[in-house]
């Protein structure tokens, strides 16, 4: 049984640092993970999204009972992918960008708030930064394999670097991902309102048409690890979120 995370080669390539965001978070001292190989760390991850999509569109034979448990399992996961953004498209449909954006930043943050104080429940408060990525790790895994986050934590930060998502929309829907990044942001604003010496950021993002490969979120209860990064990251920082790093001290 698995009860530390893993320390991490680094340096490392290229390919492995840029899939870990080592590129744009330099670890000080070893990396720790709690998963270190996100091939195929639950059922499901052997699917791709294509085949996912197949069985959504009923490309199965008729004996159900033969599917196996790892395609019903990324195909529900695809579900909740497609289910996100149905509800964004019709949320606009009806009452435009500005209050679509609204609601789902109205949905981020108690999320993000409840998650948090159910973490503190099991952990106590301020949150280890070990178990902060535990928490990452978990949450993706239970929303299935259509997310691909690599966690890790040093001694002053913990960070995840998302190259899939859930959220994320699909090519078509590229414009939904500023419903996306309003939850999103919201979300962890939640956190940092559950967690007083929480300190959050989520740069870079896949960006506002949602072709970039990543995007990074970076925890910390060290308000020099961002007032120290360059101004290129910090500039990225959204409005709401800078405006609360503002109010807890942070120097941007």
């Amino acid at each position: 049984m698995k009860t530390k995370p893993s320390p991490l080669p680094y340096p490392s390539s290229k390919e492995e640092e840029f899939r870990w965001g080592f590129d744009i978070y330099q670890p000080e001292g070893t990396p720790l993970a709690w998963v270190t190989d996100w091939s195929c760390p639950n059922p499901g991850w052997g699917v791709t999204p294509e085949r996912a999509m197949e069985i959504l569109a009923f490309q199965v034979g008729e004996d159900l009972s033969k599917i196996p448990i790892d395609e019903w399992l990324a195909a529900l996961s695809m579900l909740t992918k497609m289910t996100y953004q149905i509800f964004y498209n019709t949320l606009q449909a009806n009452l435009g960008v500005e209050k679509a954006a609204e609601i789902a930043r109205n949905i981020g943050l108690p999320g993000g708030q409840m998650q948090w104080s159910a973490l503190q429940s099991r952990f106590g408060s301020p949150v280890p930064l070990e178990k902060i990525i535990w928490y990452q790790d978990f949450f993706h895994i239970l929303s299935g394999p259509t997310m691909r986050p690599h966690s890790w934590c040093d001694g002053k930060k913990a960070v995840v670097s998302r190259t899939q998502c859930t959220n994320k929309p699909p090519e078509g829907m590229d414009d939904n991902i500023r419903y996306c990044r309003a939850c999103c942001d919201a979300s962890l604003e939640g956190y940092m309102t559950a967690e007083p010496e929480l300190l959050m950021i989520r740069v870079p993002t896949v960006g506002d048409t949602a072709k970039e490969p990543r995007c990074i979120h970076l925890f910390t209860y060290d308000k020099e690890v961002i007032e120290n990064l360059p101004q290129n990251l910090k500039r990225r920082i959204p409005r709401t979120t800078r405006k609360m790093l503002a109010d807890k001290g942070v120097r941007l």
